[in-house]
């Protein structure tokens, strides 16, 4: 087997409050994502998730560790391969209106990530991948702004932006957090068929348990920065070993 498409080792990262006190925000966390894998980070809110989410992207540098793309180290990499390896790993937030630059269309926004990777035919590929997230007929949309999409078309496009990159990885952080029950459900099947089409990896940052056991490969549990259990996501779901993940299961009924 090959490296690992991702691998965080020993990942610590702080921040500084207005006062100036040291919080530590992620501790010495060793996780990895292969090549096509599944990867659910699951944990309260503040538990570092996000932020060990973001240095995986290489939004932020992390104060001690490593991250490995593809058996490399980021401080290995030229600028072009550093760029060109980010490309590979695209984000999908939460919040798709924050993330979506109100001032430009549908059209302007998957045409702008396909020019940026080089993309040819970007006229046909803007129909296409509109249509491979569920927005049909994909010419519909092009002239539409952000706000005039529903919460789960914005969900949609935020995808579909993130798929013109032709990612190997996506870090996609609570993206089904806020939906109702309904798009909820939507949204993981696609992400699942995409999965399958495309061959993605997956980390999925989340708070929900239940996501986790329906969507994921392997599950990391995180807690007060640490992670304090991983493994195959039907034995840690439902055989946990540490006291933190018990809890979590008892608090989502349809796992009782």
């Amino acid at each position: 087997m090959g490296a690992p498409l991702l691998s965080l080792r020993g990942i610590t990262h702080g921040f500084r409050r207005s006062g100036g006190a040291l919080v530590t925000a992620v501790r010495d966390v060793s996780l990895e994502v292969g090549e096509g894998e599944t990867v659910a980070l699951v944990g309260e809110s503040g538990s570092g998730k996000s932020t060990l989410g973001r240095i995986a992207l290489g939004l932020i540098r992390p104060d001690t560790g490593r991250v490995f793309i593809a058996g490399r180290t980021l401080g290995e990499m030229s600028s072009g391969e550093l760029r060109r390896a980010r490309v590979a790993f695209q984000p999908i937030f939460q919040d798709a209106t924050a993330s979506l630059n109100p001032r430009r269309t549908v059209r302007d926004l998957l045409g702008q990530a396909l020019r940026q990777r080089g993309a040819d035919s970007i006229a046909e590929l803007r129909i296409d991948l509109l249509e491979s997230v569920g927005l049909r007929p994909g010419r519909v949309y092009l002239e539409r702004y952000p706000h005039e999409l529903s919460g789960g078309q914005r969900q949609r496009l935020a995808i579909a932006r993130a798929l013109a990159m032709q990612p190997r990885l996506i870090v996609a952080d609570e993206p089904l957090s806020g939906a109702d029950v309904s798009i909820r459900g939507q949204i993981l099947n696609l992400l699942s068929d995409l999965k399958k089409e495309r061959g993605l990896a997956y980390l999925m940052i989340t708070h929900d348990i239940s996501i986790a056991r329906a969507f994921a490969d392997r599950v990391a549990v995180m807690s007060q920065g640490q992670v304090v259990e991983q493994g195959p996501a039907a034995e840690v779901l439902t055989r946990p070993a540490q006291d933190y993940t018990k809890r979590l299961l008892a608090a989502v009924p349809e796992l009782r």
